[in-house]
């Protein structure tokens, strides 16, 4: 994994392309290149204000080259609060790429971060991710409305030990 960069646009457009990422996260709707462009800024944004954000996730072949598979990292959701999310190409998915990218970033968010929660906002009908939120410690607390779409939202407290 490595902090996502201004030279990822066109790999990320691919990924928002992706017609499982278009399914489970952008409601049908394939986004333009404009849409995928708005949101690498805002990722660069999140990085250079608060110096966490989205990592590009990339897979080691047997031949020694890497090769991207998706993205994962946090977001703010508000002030007091910090979104994780992950989105893998359809042909990596449901093989533990996901969960295994997110640890290092929940563990660096939790420790670097001025909040006491992180949250997950997934769609009610992804089963995957669902399934993944609880295996990383996450609780389900209620359906919220973000963004004009309806989730299912998931959170991680940090621990008062």
């Amino acid at each position: 994994m490595r902090p996502i960069s201004a030279w990822d646009a066109d790999a990320l457009h691919r990924l928002q392309c992706d017609p499982l990422i278009v399914e489970s996260t952008m409601q049908g709707i394939p986004p333009t290149r404009e849409m995928s462009d708005a949101q690498l800024s805002f990722y660069l944004q999140e990085w250079q204000t608060y110096g966490i954000g989205f990592w590009m996730v990339y897979e080691r072949e047997h031949n020694g080259d890497l090769r991207f598979v998706g993205r994962s990292g946090v977001s703010r959701f508000d002030d007091s609060d910090i979104l994780i999310g992950c989105a893998l190409f359809g042909a990596r998915s449901g093989q533990r790429i996901g969960p295994e990218s997110l640890k290092p970033v929940i563990e660096l968010a939790l420790t670097t971060q001025p909040v006491d929660r992180l949250l997950a906002l997934i769609s009610p009908t992804n089963a995957r991710s669902l399934r993944m939120a609880t295996g990383l410690g996450f609780s389900c607390l209620r359906p919220i409305v973000a963004y004009g779409t309806e989730y299912q939202c998931y959170e991680m407290r940090r621990s008062t030990q």
